[in-house]
């Protein structure tokens, strides 16, 4: 599959999931702790993975932006 069809889902994904962590942080007093326990951590996981994948995705940039090569 083409990296830049994979790129999109993975970045709307990875919208949501920034929205829903940033939301359980600030909400943090308002969610019984048990549940905020939970829930904030999986969101924070999620986050890591997809921006690893997105990297992942976007290597061919970042080596070419900011990585220096000897020529």
């Amino acid at each position: 599959m083409n990296k830049q069809k994979l790129l999109k889902p993975v970045n709307v994904m990875m919208a949501i999931d920034f929205v829903c962590l940033s939301g359980t942080a600030m909400l943090d007093d308002a969610i019984p702790k048990d549940i905020y326990g939970i829930i904030h951590p999986i969101f924070g996981y999620i986050f890591v993975l997809c921006v690893v994948f997105h990297v992942f995705l976007n290597w061919a940039w970042v080596k070419s932006n900011f990585i220096i090569t000897k020529k």
